[in-house]
């Protein structure tokens, strides 16, 4: 892939050590990608999204009145998404309409979209005025270890039958707004995720987290844990703890935390789709309603379901009016390009 090498070549004169992408990769099982499995993963994500919109930025303890469907937010209508969905979807229309992966086409859908979304982080917002103002995509990025460049990365593992060139565009879509390797390692992890369950990896924790961590193992420098000023630790060393926290999504919760830290979001939302991967509702309920970057979180978690489920699924085991999203009709097109 073009892109990714390019970007190597940058990264590596700065220091990077990227071998990992040298290791074969493959995705556990190999069935067709179906538009089930396409539609239940976008509406996932967009069902998550709005359901946890309310309650970011919350202290749990705040949360008088817990989600029970979709709601009004930040003087939104019930069921708008943020810019988690708003860039997951620009990176799906991309891929499909491009035919793979161009920077500067996607860098352009992401700042049109920038401009309109609801919510989005400082580190994403830096990144969008630079690339704006004309930086090259490969310089773009904010180095920040959020989790904005995880949390759109769903659709990399969605269009690329080939594993390999799913880590790779998944890392180079990260690297847009996120120049960071914990920040573009949880954008490997989504992609993968979904792109394995999407084609037919049951949702085994002992399975498909080791393989999750050996995909990423080598890419990350430890940082320092905001809860635990003393642990300074990688995602690749999160995904090993996360069996001991599945059955136990709160203690997850509590260990890694949920802030749009991604070694916070993505640890946690992982315990909690292995703990609910047949019961979308109470997953994304508890998505909902944890607070802090509840939206985030719920997203994580309802591209996994979604994928895993497909939209049948889904729709089977979730309320009606959930799929009430404000970018349903965005869904439907895109699901029939692909």
């Amino acid at each position: 892939m073009e892109p990714f090498e390019k970007a190597r070549r940058v990264l590596e004169d700065e220091g990077w050590d990227l071998s990992v992408f040298d290791r074969p990769l493959a995705y556990p099982k190999s069935r067709p990608l179906t538009k089930g499995k396409v539609r239940g993963t976008l509406y996932g994500v967009a069902i998550g999204d709005a359901l946890g919109a309310p309650n970011e930025g919350k202290r749990p303890w705040w949360i008088k009145e817990p989600v029970t469907g979709l709601r009004s937010h930040h003087g939104h209508p019930a069921g708008t998404v943020t810019d988690d969905t708003e860039f997951t979807l620009a990176l799906a229309e991309s891929l499909l309409e491009r035919g793979g992966l161009d920077p500067e086409e996607l860098a352009r859908r992401f700042v049109e979209r920038g401009a309109r979304m609801v919510g989005g982080g400082r580190a994403t917002k830096e990144a969008l005025a630079r690339l704006a103002a004309g930086v090259p995509w490969w310089e773009a990025g904010t180095p920040s270890a959020g989790n904005g460049a995880a949390m759109r990365a769903s659709p990399a593992g969605l269009f690329f039958e080939d594993a390999d060139e799913a880590r790779k565009a998944a890392f180079v879509q990260g690297l847009l707004t996120h120049k960071d390797r914990s920040a573009l390692a949880g954008a490997v992890v989504n992609a993968l995720l979904v792109g394995a369950l999407a084609r037919g990896a049951e949702p085994d924790a002992e399975a498909l987290l080791p393989w999750l961590k050996s995909e990423i193992l080598g890419l990350e420098v430890p940082l320092k844990s905001r809860l635990r000023p003393r642990w300074r630790y990688t995602l690749a060393d999160a995904l090993e703890l996360i069996p001991d926290y599945i059955g136990k999504p709160e203690a997850a919760f509590r260990r890694f935390g949920l802030g749009a830290f991604v070694l916070e979001t993505l640890p946690s939302a992982l315990a909690l789709f292995f703990t609910y991967p047949e019961d979308p509702e109470t997953a994304l309920l508890t998505a909902a309603n944890a607070g802090f970057d509840s939206d985030t979180l719920a997203s994580l978690v309802g591209g996994w379901l979604g994928a895993h489920l497909s939209d049948r699924g889904l729709r089977s085991r979730t309320p009606s009016n959930w799929w009430a999203v404000s970018v349903a009709d965005e869904i439907e097109r895109i699901s029939k390009l692909a």
